[in-house]
């Protein structure tokens, strides 16, 4: 541990020395994390430093992401602007070595690099405790009236208390930032789940058998909702986010505030500003969720280091555009983040599972075209087309495309083309919509629908096809309930989360009102709670290298994010093979 802490203080020596023009001392700092690299890879190997391995490769991976913007930027001169972006990179390579000092100094927190408990895993460990509540008699682990076990029995209760406040905690994180349409409805299973917590807390005090086994189930159920809806949600706002990067870009804003500038209106470019900041919020949730789904330590990396980026940039992207003389360094910085959300998208992208995608998609245009058939608004035309975009650069990767030739039948690329087809000409047609009368466009549209339907079928394993290969819609969520329900529950936050960096959001401007959510108001601050100790808790221990899986009714998660169902996907292809039918134009 010593020596990995020298040789981190050497490159913050090093870099001490950067103020030179001289580009020599860089070379002499990735020799030195050259030999830092090689001995903390021989410490991951022997499992020394396994705790803080997700932390240490996080820091590594911003460390050279900005080592390769700042040579960019050292080759551009030694103007103010230039030396602005370059103080900034710079600034961010220490702020990471500091870090791993810390992770290195004995005297450190071992609990500091851990990984922290993610959303999907507490659900697990937390569903696979109910399940011992629930189970039927001859097989339930808690001896029931037995006096001396009765604080046991209170102590497993209470942890379960603690993983709910954590895991109702991320979903009001997520449901503030969640589409309209879901907020309401995060916020009402968030009440739900709160409620039947506090049933079952309050029957674990009676420790009447019957009655607590159908609290746990009632439990069960709500917790299960809730990651179903999750789920769905978060596919919705997926698709959202990466429009929103194209619609709300760094250089449309740059535009707005000059603009603005000359004509002494800065309301558009406040309310643009916020919906970037809104979408940055958005990438962020989506990041957190993702690296529960990622499958390796390389993969979360990739996304969590793509979130450290948004973070740091959240406070020096927009300030750039607003400085006067600071051209070059809002370019630099633009520069840097656009390379960013392409990585970040690609990482998404690969971990997303193919069916379901196109499942998702297959919702949000269909309500797009019923809209449409209402009144028909061009935008939101556009809108759905630039989905469908996003599922050709998912087919395009090769790690998605291999899905589509997988069960070696012809129509299924046959499917994927006519999908490219159709696509072009509901772009054609957007173009020229003055000219061309609503239906012929809807029905574009609809044509581009049927087609998706029959890819979406021929994909494989995933959330049943039902008639018109749309996802079986979940229990109605009932919309009734205070926001006091979760005000008494013991402690829930939903502040948004540092990733590496420990910065402010920026108080330029204050979002409009639309931005603020129902869940607002049920922000808690989390209380600190002490350990407690039960032989009963086994199941409720999380473990970042091998935790212990929902045995129960399959998750939407399998459907959602890939795993391994090779085998499965040729099983049922079998069965769906002669039940699509030709193309149609004019079936709609």
């Amino acid at each position: 541990m010593d020596i990995l802490r020298r040789k981190v203080e050497a490159c913050l020596h090093i870099l001490e020395r950067s103020g030179s023009s001289d580009i020599s001392w860089l070379n002499e700092f990735c020799a030195a994390l050259l030999e830092f690299c090689t001995l903390v890879h021989s410490a991951f190997i022997s499992n020394k430093r396994r705790a803080s391995a997700e932390m240490v490769c996080l820091c590594l991976s911003q460390i050279m992401t900005c080592i390769r913007q700042l040579e960019t930027t050292m080759k551009l001169g030694c103007g103010a602007s230039s030396s602005a972006s370059r103080q900034y990179f710079l600034d961010r390579i220490r702020w990471c070595l500091k870090r791993l000092v810390h992770l290195h100094t004995s005297a450190a927190d071992p609990a500091a690099g851990a990984p922290e408990r993610l959303f999907l895993q507490l659900l697990d460990c937390t569903l696979d405790a109910l399940k011992q509540f629930s189970a039927p008699d001859d097989r339930c682990e808690f001896p029931f009236g037995r006096s001396e076990l009765n604080e046991d029995l209170m102590a497993t209760s209470k942890q379960l208390r603690a993983n709910i406040d954590t895991i109702l905690g991320q979903t009001l994180g997520f449901a503030n930032v969640s589409l309209a349409q879901d907020k309401r409805a995060l916020s009402a299973l968030c009440q739900k789940v709160a409620r039947e917590c506090n049933a079952f807390q309050d029957e674990c005090s009676t420790r009447c058998r019957a009655n607590l086994k159908l609290k746990a189930l009632t439990l069960e159920q709500a917790l299960s909702q809730l990651e179903d809806f999750i789920n769905d949600a978060l596919l919705r706002l997926v698709f959202t986010c990466f429009v929103d990067f194209e619609k709300l870009s760094v250089d449309k804003i740059r535009n707005v505030l000059r603009d603005s500038l000359e004509s002494s209106n800065e309301d558009l470019a406040d309310e643009l500003i916020a919906d970037f900041d809104v979408n940055i919020d958005r990438a962020t949730q989506i990041g957190i969720f993702a690296i529960a789904f990622a499958p390796n330590i390389k993969v979360k990396t990739r996304i969590r280091s793509c979130l450290a980026s948004f973070e740091s940039l959240d406070t020096a992207l927009i300030p750039s555009l607003q400085s006067k003389g600071a051209d070059l360094h809002s370019e630099i910085l633009e520069q840097h983040f656009s390379e960013e959300v392409n990585i970040f998208k690609t990482a998404l992208q690969e971990i997303i599972d193919s069916r379901a995608f196109v499942g998702c998609y297959l919702e949000i245009l269909t309500a797009g075209i019923a809209d449409a058939e209402k009144s028909l608004s061009k935008q939101r035309l556009h809108d759905l087309s630039q989905m469908a975009l996003l599922l050709l650069e998912h087919f395009q990767l090769d790690v998605n495309r291999q899905t589509i030739p997988e069960t070696r039948d012809p129509k299924e690329a046959e499917y994927f083309e006519q999908f490219i087809r159709i696509l072009r000409e509901c772009k054609a047609i957007l173009m020229c919509a003055s000219q061309v009368e609503p239906q012929r466009i809807i029905k574009r549209f609809k044509v581009l629908r049927t087609v998706l339907r029959k890819l979406h079928n021929s994909l494989g394993v995933g959330k049943p096809a039902e008639g018109n290969g749309m996802p079986m819609a979940a229990e109605p969520v009932s919309m009734d309930g205070s926001p006091g329900e979760l005000n008494t529950f013991s402690g829930l936050t939903s502040d948004r989360t540092s990733i590496l960096y420990l910065t402010e959001r920026r108080s330029r401007t204050n979002r409009p009102k639309g931005h603020q959510t129902e869940t607002d108001s049920a922000d808690i601050h989390l209380r600190n709670q002490k350990p407690v100790r039960s032989k009963f808790l086994k199941l409720l221990q999380y473990s970042a290298l091998a935790f212990k899986k929902c045995v129960s009714g399959q998750s939407l998660r399998t459907a959602m994010f890939k795993r391994q169902n090779i085998l499965e996907s040729r099983k049922l292809y079998t069965t769906i093979t002669n039940q699509s039918a030709d193309l149609q134009i004019t079936g709609e």
